[in-house]
């Protein structure tokens, strides 16, 4: 029967870091067979005395790094800490199904060689509206569970991959320190390098309780600009797969199709538009507004962001 570790990175988030870990203390799969791995990014929050008396099921291990090093340090930490056969990731804000872990293993034994992305929605609790729709429908949500995806769509809130192979490529690279990005990174050498497929396991079910408002959402994106941007310093040969081409500033390699492409969206995306845009989908948000204006305001704020950052690393 495959070991499986759990790796939970968390950082001062303990009342729904404990959410997360009850969810995983009642799985099917077999808690002989399962470990918990949870590690503290330095949180300066009760998370470490909550640890040192939890008691689960599971074996669990807690570490806990001196100082705050990032989410992908500490999933490396979590990965090295770990003796799994398969690294199933799981955030700290999120409530695992009962069979969540089955269902990873349950798809690795069919799908040898792969990276599993499990179907990871907003927690019917923090309500409706458009924003929150529209995460629910970006990534492996555009593809009908059990299909093949693309590698950009790997996230770590519920995936799963087999620790050998993390540890082939390199684990997670470290220079990402800003939040976004070290996931897709790391799903780009993991099919370059390790010839892993990407696949979409929609039985393998949790909720994520994570509270953004309309705003956060889009703000959040020029916080992303500067891991996006590192990614793509990489990975240049992703930029036209992602969509993200057209977002970049010109360069002199633009080919003349792309330099079209990219003043177009300029004219698309300029500041005043933008905040126009912004400033009616916020009054209206919940009362719902069309996706296709929640991707334009996104893809106007990383456009902005890409704009005034160059990689930082």
């Amino acid at each position: 029967m495959t070991t499986v570790s759990v790796v939970i990175p968390t950082y001062g988030k303990r009342p729904v870091l404990a959410r997360t870990l009850e969810s995983l203390r009642v799985q099917t799969y077999p808690a002989d067979h399962t470990e918990i791995v949870v590690v503290d990014d330095h949180s300066t929050d009760d998370t470490q005395d909550y640890l040192r008396e939890l008691t689960l099921p599971q074996r669990l291990v807690a570490v806990r790094h001196d100082e705050n090093r990032g989410r992908a340090a500490a999933r490396n930490t979590g990965i090295r800490s770990a003796t799994g056969e398969l690294i199933v990731f799981v955030d700290d804000d999120m409530l695992c199904e009962p069979d969540l872990i089955e269902q990873h293993v349950l798809f690795h034994r069919s799908h040898p060689r792969s990276i599993v992305i499990g179907d990871a929605v907003q927690a019917p609790e923090l309500g409706h509206s458009t924003a929150l729709t529209y995460l629910d429908e970006m990534g492996v949500h555009k593809h009908s569970p059990g299909s093949l995806v693309p590698a950009r769509y790997f996230v770590t809130n519920n995936s799963s991959v087999e620790r050998q192979a993390m540890l082939d490529v390199g684990l997670f690279d470290e220079s990402f320190r800003n939040y976004g990005f070290e996931d897709t990174e790391i799903a780009f050498r993991l099919e370059d390098d390790a010839g892993l497929s990407t696949w979409y396991c929609g039985e393998a079910r949790a909720l994520h309780v994570h509270r953004q408002s309309f705003d956060d959402i889009l703000d959040k994106r020029i916080e992303n600009a500067p891991p996006l941007r590192h990614l793509l310093s990489r990975h240049p040969n992703r930029a036209g797969e992602m969509m993200v081409d057209v977002l970049l500033p010109p360069a002199a390699t633009d080919s003349g199709e792309l330099r079209t492409r990219k003043l177009l969206v300029a004219l698309a995306t300029n500041r005043l538009f933008y905040r126009a845009v912004r400033a009616i989908a916020r009054a209206i948000w919940l009362r719902g507004f069309s996706l296709r204006v929640m991707t334009y305001l996104i893809a106007c704020q990383y456009r902005a962001g890409l704009a005034r950052t160059t990689d930082p690393q």
